[in-house]
């Protein structure tokens, strides 16, 4: 969540595609506004290396930094060998060579008629990094790069260039031993990736840049100044002479990026994007990842609410006063993203302002991950992808009912699109295989699903469901729902693991024991449901075992009586 002053620009026109819809003035001081749209992102930060002679979560009683922070240009850098705490945020360069690490390979589209079209790399965005460092790939960290305009010719977006712009970033950081090298790898803060139809516009612009200044406790700060110009809020991204201005995606064409990572992709990662499908391929220095996936149209919700109803919310009264002129821009799955676009949709009568299309996917955060069932989170690898074409989305993977045993995710957004028609939701879940056979405690059999949507009200809603297991992953999916505030289910059913049964170890001096006539119920314990069971005598040497399962087999070395 942001807090911004308002833009002084006008609201999306007829003619003007919806990918450059902006905020329109406020009416009055007397109002707040709620923007929802997803571009305001990471993506538009400047790089940066930072190190700090403390903890950054160290504050003052006015909530100012009380670490003094620098720049640093590599990891050997005198001010980051001296610091306590490093962070580095990273825009991922292209890949020169094939040794080369935590940079973008290339991206491809694939025509309605199946034509694959590679992509040809042209030039920079913007020319350089406003503070450029070395990268180290043992460490974690990436080379500060730009992103990158693209050429997919014949894929012609709506403003009839074949122009894209494609932007990687990374960020991580640790707390470290004062006066002293890094000798461990960085923790994996953020990765996410895009690709926007773009059309170059000359002008005089300003990059984004990351830059020191003086905080009102004396303390140097780093700060991120956005980019400026006339017309930058419609800009993907500037140099001092560009603008790669926002355009529509060309209907029905599957689009694909690759990059190659030092080490993996934990946990999970969330998207703009519409049946994904992924590979992920890993060896001993780096992890090649690819994303093929349509591009989705996301309902943008804006306007203004009043500053008295707005102070009632709860999450308020822990925020920073609210000024006049502002506008709060929630990210799409914040905490308080879902009662805040509830809020606001009365008021601009359950209808998007704009609906843009997006092709866009990130890693959730650490946080969004807490309270999630325990097979869900590996800090080592990747374990499932979310993605939905909503408003706004349950923060964290899909949350696991217990009751229903089902993997459940809720969605908002407004019942119409901008132009009156109803929105048509639509909901992609891929998860590794062996991560939902561990939810459910699942053999390796084959599974299946069931896939349901149910409104607020509990009732269940039309909807076209699917799914499939290949190459290590399960690919579910759902679609053509209706909003405002479905919730999405999906439980899996295969072959439950039955418990290892209980060996009863009975030393004696009888070589041929009697069989029992019936099983021994106190001998064995078995999952539910329970199967009928035998028991068998095995024997080695002197030692008696008597054996109770559904398919009892001695044990090496034992041979049955």
């Amino acid at each position: 969540m942001m807090l911004s002053t308002l833009p002084h620009v006008t609201s999306s026109a007829e003619g003007i595609p919806d990918e450059q819809y902006v905020l329109p003035l406020a009416p009055n001081p007397n109002v707040v506004g709620l923007y929802f749209v997803d571009h305001v992102s990471r993506a538009q930060l400047a790089p940066g290396f930072l190190g700090a002679d403390a903890s950054l979560n160290s504050l003052d009683a006015q909530n100012f930094p009380t670490a003094t922070q620098g720049l640093c240009d590599s990891s050997n850098d005198a001010l980051c060998i001296a610091g306590a705490q490093i962070v580095y945020y990273a825009h991922l360069p292209r890949c020169l060579h094939a040794a080369d690490v935590d940079c973008i390979v290339g991206i491809y589209a694939i025509k309605p008629n199946g034509v694959r079209v590679e992509g040809i790399y042209i030039h920079g965005m913007p020319e350089k990094p406003s503070n450029q460092f070395l990268g180290n790939p043992e460490l974690g960290i990436p080379q500060s790069g730009v992103d990158g305009l693209w050429s997919l010719p014949e894929v012609i977006n709506g403003a009839g260039t074949d122009t894209y712009l494609v932007d990687a970033q990374k960020s991580g950081g640790i707390i470290k031993e004062r006066n002293s090298s890094l000798s461990q790898r960085i923790p994996l803060y953020f990765f996410g990736a895009g690709i926007t139809p773009v059309k170059s516009i000359s002008g005089n612009f300003t990059p984004a840049i990351v830059a020191l200044a003086s905080s009102p406790n004396g303390t140097v700060r780093w700060t991120h100044y956005s980019a400026a110009g006339q017309g930058v809020e419609v800009c993907a991204g500037v140099s001092s002479s560009e603008c790669a201005r926002r355009e529509a995606f060309p209907p029905n064409v599957v689009f694909g990026l690759s990059l190659r990572l030092s080490g993996g992709i934990p946990g999970w990662l969330h998207g703009r994007i519409l049946n994904p499908l992924i590979t992920h391929e890993r060896n001993s220095s780096s992890t090649l990842f690819t994303v093929q996936a349509l591009p989705v149209s996301i309902p943008v919700v804006a306007g203004y609410v009043e500053r008295s109803t707005f102070l009632k919310l709860p999450e308020i009264q822990f925020m920073q006063p609210v000024r006049d002129w502002s506008a709060y821009t929630p990210g799409p799955s914040a905490a308080n993203s879902a009662s805040w676009l509830e809020l606001l949709l009365p008021h601009v009568g359950e209808k998007a302002q704009a609906n843009p299309t997006a092709w866009r996917f990130d890693s959730l955060s650490y946080s969004s991950l807490l309270g999630a069932n325990a097979c869900m989170n590996d800090p080592k690898s990747l374990v499932g992808f979310v993605t939905t074409n909503s408003t706004v989305y349950s923060a964290g993977p899909p949350s696991f009912n217990p009751v229903t045993e089902s993997l459940d995710y809720t969605l908002v957004s407004p019942h119409f699109t901008s132009k009156g028609e109803v929105f048509k939701g639509a909901y992609n879940l891929v998860i590794r295989s062996d991560v939902a056979r561990c939810i459910y405690n699942f053999t390796d059999a084959p599974v299946q699903a069931i896939i349901s949507v149910t409104d607020q009200s509990g009732q269940k809603t039309v909807a076209v469901e699917s799914m499939s297991e290949h190459d290590g992953w399960i690919y579910l999916s759902a679609s053509g729902f209706t909003f405002s505030s479905p919730t999405v289910h999906v439980k899996l059913i295969g072959t439950p693991i039955l418990k290892v049964p209980t060996l009863t170890t009975t030393p004696s001096t009888v070589a041929t024991p009697t069989e029992p006539s019936t099983p021994s119920p106190t001998s064995t314990t078995f999952a539910n449901p329970i199967a009928k069971r035998f028991t068998i005598t095995c024997v080695k040497g002197k030692t008696v075992k008597k054996v109770t399962s559904v398919k009892p087999i001695c044990p090496k070395g034992y041979t049955k009586k």
